[in-house]
């Protein structure tokens, strides 16, 4: 799938915001492939990717909707 330069500045922003926002041990909920939605606990960051506290690393900051328990939208 390629990826439209609205969907890029998207992401960018999105990936932006929540580097403001996110600390090791917030509670994060997630979609991922194939829309299922996870929960974990961030670690770190490793490029634009979260990390969760188990070491994986296939969480974008576009795709949460919760953190802590709030409603959140990093992409607004």
């Amino acid at each position: 799938m390629k990826l439209t330069e609205e969907r890029k500045q998207m992401c960018k922003k999105a990936e932006i915001n929540a580097k403001k926002v996110l600390k090791q041990g917030d509670r994060i909920r997630c979609r991922k492939c194939p829309g299922t939605k996870r929960v974990f606990t961030f670690s770190h960051w490793d490029g634009c990717w979260m990390v969760s506290k188990s070491g994986i690393n296939d969480y974008h900051p576009v795709n949460v909707d919760v953190v802590n328990g709030v409603a959140v939208d990093f992409s607004a």
